[in-house]
């Protein structure tokens, strides 16, 4: 028998509640000791935190940005459809008073009337109409297709409300749009002035890099905390199934709840042994799967830098350039790793085709192509395949 089989009745209910509670527990401890750790002791460990909080700010403001830009892409897509439902009603409202009035013509030719109504413009109200043509052609037939004339009138004033919010909400989100860019690159600026001033203390540096060290190791113990938590939830599905199948047949079976699903364990390539892409002040925001016009979706992760700042490549291997109409200016970066690297929105490049080392410079931060901010749009593809989030990656090699 494992350690992990028993005998006794609830016993193994009793082991996930002190498996949950050994996980919580080492979670509190642990961030109690990381609260404690990250109290500034020495004038070094203050300026470190000091550029850790403008860093936050800065990849708040990113993050902000993007998300803005992804709800103005989603709502133009949605205006996009909005669109062509409002040209389908129209087109079925335009058949609607052609029926109607042939329909007319015929009861108006048999009845042998002197006047023909004329029915109005579908953006006029249709009382009138309505009137003259029930006092005229007062025929079952026509007032069922006046029936589904006004249901179609009823509609595409329905649409057409749609469409006007969803375009006051896409002005309203493209002002706030071009308040985010200031605020974001002028939260950049901010934090390229304190890095310089800071970063020159060589103790200040080694104060950073133990407190991104404790902010990684702490992000790891919660990321395993969630798998335990996870994997308890699973276990429990997995007990219940059993149970479910050992009842008597005379009492219905119970479905079982559904397993749960580890999260996709994080490439093997944590991004620590890469060159951060952006060698200069830069905020963050993860914006994988954020919605893009033309129905895409975004494949990279955004990294928000003054314009001319460098660009580095991430390992060692060959670069090659080239330009279109989305990326603008771009680069592709074949890593020695087998791992393929995409730059857009370049400002310009360093040198042509060639082969390159870790860190070299490849290129400048610009907004080229489908873009209105300075910035990197980052992909990574490894083994040259289909792209993945590449915000972990990115986020460890640049701290």
């Amino acid at each position: 028998m494992s350690c992990w089989e028993t005998s006794a009745p609830g016993s193994g209910r009793a082991l996930r509640r002190a498996v949950a509670l050994a996980v919580g527990v080492t979670t509190l401890l642990w961030s109690s000791s990381v609260a404690d750790a990250s109290a500034p002791s020495t004038p070094a460990e203050k300026a470190a935190q000091e550029i850790q909080a403008a860093r936050d700010r800065a990849d708040a403001a990113a993050q902000a940005l993007f998300d803005t830009e992804a709800e103005i892409d989603r709502l133009q897509i949605e205006i996009g459809e909005t669109e062509e439902e409002l040209a389908e009603v129209e087109a079925e409202i335009d058949a609607a008073r052609s029926g109607l009035e042939q329909q007319a013509v015929r009861n108006f030719v048999g009845a042998g009337g002197s006047t023909m109504p004329l029915l109005i413009d579908v953006t006029k109200t249709n009382e009138n109409l309505t009137a003259e043509v029930f006092s005229s052609i007062a025929t079952e037939n026509v007032y069922t297709n006046l029936d589904d004339y006004d249901a179609l009138i009823v509609e595409v004033d329905e649409v057409r409300g749609d469409l006007e919010q969803q375009q006051a909400d896409a002005d309203a989100a493209t002002a706030n749009f071009a308040v985010l860019i200031e605020q974001a690159e002028a939260e950049v600026i901010l934090l390229g002035e304190i890095e310089e001033q800071r970063l020159e203390d060589e103790a200040v540096r080694k104060a950073l890099e133990a407190q991104q060290r404790a902010r990684a190791e702490q992000e790891r113990k919660e990321q395993e905390a969630e798998a335990a938590r996870q994997a308890a939830a699973a276990a429990a599905a997995a007990e219940a199934a059993a149970v479910a199948a050992a009842t008597p047949a005379a009492t219905p079976p119970q479905a079982a709840a559904p397993a749960q699903v580890a999260p996709e364990a994080a490439p093997s390539s944590s991004g620590s042994n890469l060159a951060c892409p952006v060698a200069g002040p830069r905020a963050f925001a993860d914006t994988w799967g954020a919605a893009r016009s033309g129905g895409r979706s975004h494949q990279g992760v955004d990294v928000i830098s003054p314009g001319g700042t460098p660009l580095v490549a991430m390992e060692s291997g060959r670069v090659e350039f080239k330009s279109n109409g989305l990326g603008g200016q771009t680069l592709r970066l074949y890593g020695a790793s087998g791992t393929r690297y995409y730059y857009a929105h370049l400002s310009g490049y360093e040198g042509g085709n060639r082969p390159v080392n870790k860190g070299d410079v490849v290129g400048y931060v610009g907004r080229t192509g489908n873009t209105t901010t300075n910035h990197l749009h980052l992909q990574i593809h490894p083994n040259g395949g289909q792209p993945i989030n590449p915000y972990p990656i990115t986020r460890a090699a640049c701290g």
